[in-house]
């Protein structure tokens, strides 16, 4: 089988990943480390075009979720499937399609940009140097300076441009944006979501940094302890809670404290003196025609948002229980 045939074959399966508008799909999968499961039976669909935040904290499984998409770790059961791939019998498939950046960012230290550069084009079957001089140039990276004397911020810009120059369908990053200043982490996002996303291509990004994620990201899943626990686009999670403060002419008896405390979907109460605060999930108008039908209807009633950040903090910390 020739090249030409071999690329054929890779254009069609990815072809009908995008007719299926998946981009990774992932099927109780369960990778193990020994005897210990890391990731649990986890089920996952990222559509193509989206940008996709994963999210979790240290230990949750992120990162051993992202090399089993790759290929650097067989999963023990369940199956996953990049742009249409295996990513056990059709990694080389996935390679040519897929480029990573990792928080680590291995480079060759020694060497500077250019010979990188040219390092890079020799290795990858497509390459488009034009695009990584514009990155270069927009990360203002010193061409003729080894690698070795950069900042690690420098290494992140680095790896991204180098990363674009095979022009993937998909880019899956690992806590990118690890070691950038506030300005140069604005630039990253910024590329991200003018140039990279706004071709089409994919993005699927793990990161801690939540203000990030709230600002790029439009699908989000998040992972405790090697299970999904929240999976929705982010315009639904912005409603998915909301927060009654509640002031009283007079503190309510202990009862009806305990009352509002028990009321199905409430997540948080909290009460200091006359004033009551309830994060809620589910149905918000019930609770609160209840509340104006009790006897100690509040003088104040104010139904808001919760901030992304403080839902998405929730289900890091504690798989949202």
């Amino acid at each position: 089988m020739n090249d030409n045939t071999l690329r054929m074959q890779s254009r069609n399966t990815s072809a009908q990943a995008l007719i299926s508008n998946i981009a990774i799909e992932i099927e109780n999968l369960t990778v193990n480390y020994g005897k210990n499961p890391v990731i649990k039976g986890l089920s996952l669909e990222v559509p193509v075009g989206s940008i996709y935040g994963f999210l979790g904290a240290n230990g949750a499984g992120k990162t051993t979720t992202i090399k089993t998409l790759l290929g650097f770790r067989p999963p023990n059961s369940g199956r996953a499937r990049v742009l249409g791939y295996d990513v056990v019998s059709q990694q080389r498939e996935i390679c040519r399609r897929v480029s990573y950046v990792s928080e680590t960012n291995s480079l060759y230290e020694y060497l500077t940009i250019s010979q990188l550069c040219h390092l890079c084009r020799d290795m990858q079957q497509h390459w488009n140097q034009e695009i990584v001089n514009r990155y270069i140039h927009t990360f203002e990276l010193p061409l003729n300076k080894r690698v070795k004397y950069f900042s690690k911020g420098m290494k992140s810009q680095l790896a991204l441009c180098l990363a674009l120059g095979n022009d993937p369908d998909l880019l899956i990053l690992d806590e990118p944006t690890t070691g950038l200043d506030p300005v140069a982490r604005q630039v990253f996002l910024t590329t991200l979501v003018s140039d990279v996303a706004a071709a089409g291509k994919t993005i699927f990004f793990s990161s801690h940094i939540l203000s990030e994620v709230e600002a790029i990201a439009d699908h989000v899943a998040v992972l405790h302890h090697g299970s999904i626990v929240l999976n929705d686009e982010v315009d639904n999670l912005r409603e998915m809670q909301k927060v009654l403060h509640l002031t009283y002419v007079e503190q309510p008896p202990a009862e009806e404290l305990e009352r509002l405390r028990r009321w199905p979907g409430v997540h948080l109460f909290e009460q200091e003196g006359r004033t009551v605060r309830l994060r809620i999930e589910g149905d918000v108008d019930a609770l609160t025609k209840s509340i104006q039908a009790r006897p100690y209807e509040p003088r104040n009633l104010e139904v808001v948002s919760v901030q992304l950040e403080d839902l998405l903090i929730e289900y890091i910390k504690g798989g949202g229980k």
